[in-house]
């Protein structure tokens, strides 16, 4: 195998308490052939400062304005040397032989575009916080393995996912110049999703590789954000994804589902109280008839400068079916996840 250089994004808002942690991981992998970029969003902390003191090597990049975890990797990815291109959280603790697992993963097949490992809840670090996503009919994600305990055998064999978790990614460069990375109207949220949707168009996969785990606290910066500010951006962001990415014949049927979804998710916040969760869901639905001109334009540069692999080429292959208790449990973790 090869040795190629590997570009380590890393974009901060307020993160300083994840830093010690996470780039004192960082620093001990055994995979030398790197270069790091911190990108800081005017975080309020002492963020830069803690790792313009601890870390002088790292290239800093430091935006004037929070400018979200879609835009916020831009400026760094267009600096970027390394051959493979790892996006890392700041509220991550990663294994010693993390890149050389995963390095193993994304070349294992020349179709693979991108690789995650093994995500841990922390510091229940026996449970699963991810292994990746599957795609549903209904326009939500099946979430496989979470909170499961990882050493069981069907979590340990590498599989083609949907969507692979943001907190920790190996992508191939140039399969992300030519689908471009993240959308920068998302902000936060489903970006990933997005993402991955464009590798599966180009022709190339995502795979989950469990040969190195990494340790994710979760939430790092969403914690700190209002928690319906959370929820419109992740309803607007999966509405627009399917709108771009989707075949008209499929489009048709996930988006209906998606709103019908929407609407009963909307009478259950009503009901159980938290308006301003059920406001934040027609606002999602609202920002995308308001914007539909905007992704209609992209939606036709992905048709066409993008896809090459048809819905029937891979979307079989990422699909699960669920029974409707998984909706149940779905929503009570959502109300779990923003309880007062």
């Amino acid at each position: 195998m090869h040795n190629p250089l590997v570009s380590i994004i890393i974009v901060n808002w307020n993160g300083r308490r994840f830093l010690e942690t996470c780039l004192g991981s960082l620093s001990k992998i055994k995979y030398k052939n790197t270069e790091i970029f911190f990108v800081d969003n005017a975080s309020k902390d002492d963020s830069v400062s803690y790792v313009e003191k601890h870390y002088p090597k790292i290239k800093l990049i430091l935006n004037s304005e929070n400018l979200g975890f879609a835009e916020g990797h831009d400026e760094a990815f267009k600096k970027s040397k390394g051959e493979l291109i790892l996006l890392l959280s700041t509220d991550t603790t990663v294994e010693k032989n993390l890149l050389e697992e995963l390095i193993k993963g994304i070349y294992s097949e020349e179709s693979i575009g991108a690789v995650m490992p093994k995500l841990l809840m922390y510091p229940k670090t026996d449970l699963i916080d991810s292994i990746g996503s599957f795609f549903l009919q209904s326009g939500s994600l099946y979430h496989f393995g979470r909170e499961k305990n990882h050493k069981i055998s069907i979590y340990n064999k590498p599989m083609k996912i949907y969507s692979a978790k943001g907190a920790c990614i190996l992508f191939r460069k140039d399969v992300l110049i030519k689908t471009g990375l993240f959308d920068k109207d998302y902000f936060a949220y489903f970006e990933e999703t997005d993402l991955c949707h464009r590798i599966w168009l180009s022709g190339k996969s995502v795979l989950y590789w469990p040969g190195t785990s990494v340790r994710h606290v979760g939430a790092g910066a969403s914690g700190q954000m209002v928690k319906a500010f959370i929820q419109f951006h992740a309803f607007k962001n999966r509405i627009c994804t399917y709108i771009k990415n989707l075949s008209s014949r499929n489009l048709i049927e996930v988006i209906g589902l998606t709103i019908l979804s929407y609407q009963a998710i909307f009478i259950l916040y009503i009901l159980t109280g938290k308006l301003d969760m059920a406001l934040a869901v027609q606002k999602s639905i609202i920002w995308n008839i308001l914007h539909l001109k905007e992704t209609l334009k992209k939606r036709r540069f992905v048709q066409s400068k993008i896809r090459i692999a048809s819905d029937s080429d891979f979307l079989p292959k990422v699909t699960r079916n669920v029974s409707m208790s998984y909706y149940y449990h779905l929503f009570r973790g959502s109300l779990a996840q923003y309880k007062d």
